[in-house]
């Protein structure tokens, strides 16, 4: 054997085979590659040693080339020098592997300043798109295995309180709930779920309610391998609801100690001591999830049910908060200064009851901001909401649109796109970060999630528009016909929403004559009071065909009925890049009104901002 130099052999190969593998898997680590393909390189390197022994042993390196050994004269043999060769060979390579060591514990793994930096920053910004990250976890809805499809709420309504106290965790990515929640009744297997959602583990489970007794089944599995970390099943009086959410998530968290890395303090806060109360919020936060006029009203009569049973409920009061904010969007049974009202009272309660509920923050900043127009107030809500949930997709989204409102449109592109990392599967903000893109007339960007928002909600012409809009915009007049047409007939959209498609659509194409008939529309339809006909909007056409003294009559309407859209940048940004006329200015002028426009030119001006071109102006 070692004249044959088959141990020389033995350990230059072990040696080469391991400088190697280090180097696969680096340029892996790049790559992002699964586990499994390093594990392939390994299996092969060990099973290329006994071939290497086998056939050192068989044959000889000769200067005619490779020859069976037994055909070759011992006085000819050049195994000597072949085995000095080897040596070399060998030195070098552990020498590589010394420094490979080296550069490993003493650099690669140094934490220098520069490091902890880009560290810190990167916590802050964890990419929530990283599959590989093995601290990622998102909680599926729970099955209802009751017999009485009206549990539903309950199932749910478990998981996403699951969700939630796992998200406190600032050690796990935690998918959002709109996105995990887009796998409810659906059949996929656990890795595709995982590879859409790009998390690393899931939880599972179902709920059985029977009368008064629970039994309630949850598992924790890796994706990549279908190993199940953790699963068990809890029999419990619903009584004992609050206590079996502890238990769940206290032992998920162990779970995930033991086996990512993820520890954390158990959250025992209980929301409420009324077990009615809070059966009450979760029937009213499954129908706050649904959207829609109808489930919005119905909701804010559940949170007013928990409250009544349990007014120290500080997430009843904030849940309501927010879905009277909703309810402007939605629904025309409220006027926007009472939703406004209501909302604003509600939120105040929350936030005295809990000074750290993110969600109330978030419900004020968006009654102080696009209602009020208290612009300063409004960003100081926004801001305590993201400090208190940084990784809440809803609070990271909205305030993408407060900053957005203000002109603040470098920020509110960072906070869309961090909203799309945290909520990868929501339509509302593929949604958003294309409206923005219209507003700066990026229409090329805003092309992709166009498109992106109207796949995931085919069914919603809300999530249509984006897309009806960036055809306009970028005048692909043939396709954005296609769009209307079919978001009017075959999804049932809104007049109001059809109306302004058409218009902006005339607009565009510089007809007069077909825009004057859709502005007279407008106009019948508002006096009518159907609240979806926009002031804002009809005073916005109105200035296109008729000027100033046209669309002021509007613009006071819109401003005393509160409107969203008179706020929002894509039909005003700046009054002086429209017109110089004196009343036209003055009304920009008014308090709230003066200090959003004053905010806009501090951190502008922009040119180009919105759908005004001025081509249809007299």
């Amino acid at each position: 054997l070692k004249r044959r130099n088959v141990f020389r052999m033995g350990i230059a190969y072990v040696v080469i085979v391991w400088v190697l593998l280090q180097a696969i898997d680096f340029a892996l680590d790049i790559i992002s590659a699964p586990n499994w393909v390093m594990q392939v390189f390994f299996i092969a390197g060990v099973a290329g040693l006994p071939l290497v022994l086998i056939f050192s042993w068989i044959f000889e390196m000769t200067p005619e080339g490779i020859k069976l050994e037994s055909e070759i004269d011992r006085s000819d043999s050049l195994t000597p020098s072949t085995g000095h060769r080897l040596d070399r060979t060998i030195i070098i390579f552990l020498a590589v592997a010394v420094v490979l060591l080296l550069t490993d514990k003493f650099i690669l793994n140094e934490d220098t300043p520069s490091s902890a930096v880009n560290n810190a920053e990167l916590a802050k910004t964890a990419d929530a798109s990283s599959g590989s990250d093995i601290q990622s976890i998102a909680v599926l809805p729970f099955v209802n295995m009751s017999s009485d499809p009206e549990q539903e709420y309950f199932s749910d309504g478990l998981a996403e309180e699951l969700l939630n106290r796992l998200a406190q965790n600032p050690k796990l990515q935690v998918a959002a709930r709109t996105s995990a929640f887009q796998f409810k009744g659906k059949s996929l297997d656990i890795a595709e779920i995982g590879r859409q959602l790009k998390v690393a583990n899931v939880l599972e489970g179902s709920v059985r309610k029977s009368g008064n007794r629970l039994r309630i089944t949850a598992q924790l599995i890796r994706v990549d391998s279908g190993f199940h970390l953790w699963s068990q099943t809890f029999d419990r009086e619903i009584d004992d609801i609050f206590a079996i959410q502890d238990d769940i998530s206290t032992a998920i968290i162990e779970a995930l100690e033991v086996e990512l890395g993820a520890s954390a303090e158990q959250n025992n806060d209980q929301p409420t001591v009324n077990l009615q109360a809070y059966q009450s919020f979760l029937k009213a936060r499954y129908l706050l999830a649904q959207r829609g006029g109808d489930n919005l009203l119905q909701a804010i009569r559940l949170f007013k049910q928990a409250i009544d049973l349990d007014p120290q409920f500080a997430k009843a009061w904030s849940g309501m908060a927010f879905t009277y904010g909703l309810i402007p969007a939605y629904s025309v049974k409220l006027s926007a200064t009472e939703a406004g009202s209501a909302a604003m009272q509600a939120a105040r309660m929350a936030i005295q009851l809990d000074p750290d509920n993110a969600e109330a923050y978030t419900a004020l900043g968006r009654i102080q901001g696009h209602l009020n127009q208290e612009i300063s107030d409004a960003r100081k809500s926004f801001e305590k909401s993201f400090e208190l949930a940084p990784n809440n997709a809803e609070v990271v989204n909205l305030y993408g649109d407060f900053l957005a409102m203000i002109g603040d449109f470098k920020n509110a592109e960072i906070m869309e796109q961090r909203a799309l990392e945290l909520d990868p599967l929501a339509a509302v903000n593929y949604s958003d970060l294309a409206s923005l893109y219209n507003i700066l007339n990026r229409t090329e960007a805003a092309l992709v999630p166009a498109r992106t928002s109207a796949r995931l909600a085919p069914d919603s012409y809300d999530r249509q528009e984006p897309l009806i809009f960036t055809t306009i915009i970028s005048r692909d007049f043939e396709t954005a016909r296609k769009l209307i047409d079919f978001s009017t007939t075959e999804l049932g959209a809104d007049a109001g929403y059809v109306n302004t498609w058409w218009s902006l659509y005339y607009y565009y194409r510089g007809d007069r004559e077909n825009l004057r008939i859709k502005l007279n529309e407008r106009i019948q339809q508002a006096e009518l009071g159907n609240d979806f006909f926009s002031y804002a909007i009809t005073a916005f056409f109105a200035l296109a065909l008729d000027g100033v003294d046209a669309a002021l009559p509007f613009l006071e309407k819109s401003s005393q009925a509160k409107e969203f859209s008179l706020v929002w940048p894509d039909f005003f940004y700046l009054p002086e890049q429209i017109s110089e006329d004196s009343e036209w200015l003055a009304f920009w002028q008014q308090p709230g009104l003066s200090e959003l426009v004053e905010t806009r030119r501090q951190l502008g001006p922009y040119k180009q901002i919105g759908y005004w071109n001025g081509e249809l102006a007299r």
